[in-house]
C-alpha cells in the first residue's frame, strides 16, 4: 500500500505542477554537459579552507561526463499525437498522452543524473542499474514509470467514477483559476488560450491531458471527503480505535517538573532538583489517593495546568497518542506499567520528573500535525489508510493494453 500512496503523491504533484516542472527542463534534445550544473548546485565551502574544495573537485570530475540525452523529437515523431496506442480501464490512450508521461519520467531522471554530477562529480547513465540488487536500468524505469503513472491517473479517476463523485461549482471555479495562473506563468499576463496551447505543445503536453491532470487533485480530494469527511470525521469510533490498536499506539498524559533549564538545557542545582522531586511525589500521592477515574482525571488536568512545564502541552493539551519508541524509554515504560487512568510514581528522565497517567485510546486524540498545521487523529489516519487501500486495490486491477503492433520506444536507441 505504501508504494501506491507514494506514487499517488507523485501524480498529484505532477498534476499541480506539471508546467513548473517542465519549465525547468530546458531544451528537449541535444547534449547536456553535467558540469554546467555544478556551479550552482554544489555545496558551499568554508571561505578559509585551503586547497581545492570538494565542489571544485566535483566540477573537475564532472567535466569528464556528458549525459547522453534522448532525441525526444525523434521518438515523438514515431506516431501521430492523436493515434490511439493503448487502453486502460476502458479508456483510450493516445500517443501524445502516453509520450508526455514517458518524457516526464525521463526528464526527472535527467535531473537526478545532473544532481549526482553536481554533488559527487560523476553520474550514472541510462544503462546503469537503478540499485545494486536490481537488473533494471534507468532506461527501463522510464517506460515502467510512464505506464505506472498512467495507471495511477486512471485509478483516481476510476474510483471517483465508481463512487459517483462530482466536483462542485466552487471546485470547477478553482480549476479554472489554476488554468489562468498557468497561462499567465507560461506565456505572460496577456497570454491567450491559443498562446498557452502552443506553449504546452512544445513540451509534448496535450491540452486534453493537461485538463485531465488539473482535475485529478480535486477528484482525489473529493473522493476522500465524500467517503470519510474533510478530516476523517465520518470514520466510526470502532474503526478509528482499531487503527490505533492494530498499530500498537499508546496514549498518556503527564505532569513534567523539569530538572534542567529549558533554555540552556543545563542541569538545575541539586537543591532545586530535590524540591522538584518532592513536589512530583506529592502530586503523585494526591492523585493515586483518588478512587474515581473521572475525578482523578479532572484533578490531574487541574494540576497539569498549574505545574506541568512540558512545552508540548499547548499543542497536545489532552496528552500524547504515540507509537512505541517515539517517547523517552522511562516515560513509555511507565505508561506500559499502568492501566487506563492509573497514575505512576514519579519517573526521572533527562528532562525531569514525570507523573504519568495512562489514557484509553481516543479516536479524536491528536497524534501529530500535518505540514499545514492540521491536527491528525486516529480518524484521519484510519481514513487515509482505508482510502489508500481502495486506490491500491483499484490500481492493482488495472492493465495497460497496447494496440496491436505498438511498443514503447527503447530509450537507449535514441541517445545522442
Amino acid at each position: 500500500m505504501k508504494k501506491m500512496i507514494i506514487a499517488l503523491l507523485a501524480v498529484c504533484l505532477l498534476a499541480a505542477g506539471a508546467l513548473g516542472f517542465l519549465a525547468s527542463c530546458g531544451e528537449k534534445s541535444g547534449t547536456v554537459t553535467l558540469a554546467d550544473s555544478v556551479v550552482t548546485a554544489a555545496p558551499a565551502q568554508d571561505a578559509d579552507a585551503s586547497g581545492p574544495s570538494d565542489a571544485d573537485a566535483s566540477a573537475q570530475d564532472a567535466e569528464a561526463y556528458q549525459l547522453r540525452v534522448p532525441d525526444y523529437e525523434a521518438m515523438y515523431a514515431l506516431h501521430e499525437p492523436d493515434e490511439v496506442v493503448a487502453a486502460v480501464d476502458g479508456k483510450d490512450v493516445t500517443w501524445g498522452e502516453l509520450f508526455y508521461l514517458y518524457f516526464s519520467q525521463a526528464k526527472q531522471i535527467e535531473t537526478y543524473f545532473s544532481n549526482m554530477a553536481a554533488y559527487y562529480g560523476a553520474a550514472p547513465d541510462w544503462d546503469s542499474q537503478i540499485s545494486e540488487d536490481s537488473d533494471r536500468t534507468f532506461a527501463d524505469s522510464v517506460a515502467e514509470g510512464a505506464e505506472s503513472t498512467l495507471k495511477e491517473i486512471c485509478a483516481i479517476e476510476g474510483l471517483a467514477a465508481q463512487s459517483k463523485v462530482e466536483l462542485s461549482d466552487e471546485q470547477l471555479a478553482a480549476i479554472r483559476t489554476q488554468e489562468e495562473q498557468d497561462i499567465a506563468g507560461a506565456v505572460g499576463e496577456n497570454g491567450t488560450e491559443e498562446d498557452f496551447n502552443a506553449y504546452i505543445k512544445t513540451i509534448f503536453l496535450p491540452r486534453t491531458l493537461y485538463d485531465r491532470m488539473n482535475r485529478i487533485n480535486f477528484l482525489y480530494r473529493q473522493s476522500f471527503v465524500q467517503a470519510y469527511g474533510e478530516n476523517g470525521e465520518l470514520v466510526e469510533d470502532e474503526a478509528a480505535v482499531r487503527y490505533l490498536t492494530d498499530n500498537n499506539y499508546l496514549a498518556a498524559t503527564h505532569i513534567l517538573l523539569m530538572t534542567i533549564d529549558p533554555d540552556t538545557f543545563k542541569a538545575l542545582d541539586e537543591e532545586t532538583a530535590a524540591a522538584r522531586k518532592a513536589q512530583a511525589e506529592e502530586i503523585a500521592a494526591e492523585l493515586q489517593a483518588i478512587g474515581d477515574d473521572a475525578e482523578r482525571l479532572a484533578r490531574f488536568s487541574e494540576l497539569k495546568e498549574k505545574y506541568c512545564e512540558d512545552t508540548g502541552k499547548t499543542a497536545y493539551p489532552d496528552g500524547y497518542t504515540f507509537l512505541p519508541g517515539k517517547m523517552e524509554p522511562v516515560f513509555e515504560n511507565a505508561v506500559l506499567a499502568l492501566e487506563d487512568y492509573q497514575v505512576s510514581d514519579p519517573v526521572l528522565s533527562d528532562y525531569g520528573y514525570h507523573v504519568v497517567m495512562r489514557l484509553p485510546l481516543d479516536p479524536d486524540g491528536v497524534i501529530e500535525y500535518s505540514s499545514a498545521g492540521t491536527p491528525l487523529t486516529a480518524r484521519s489516519k484510519a481514513a487515509n489508510e482505508a482510502y489508500g487501500q481502495q486506490l491500491q486495490d483499484y490500481y492493482d486491477g488495472l492493465t495497460v493494453s497496447y494496440a496491436d503492433g505498438f511498443a514503447l520506444p527503447k530509450l537507449t536507441d535514441y541517445l545522442q
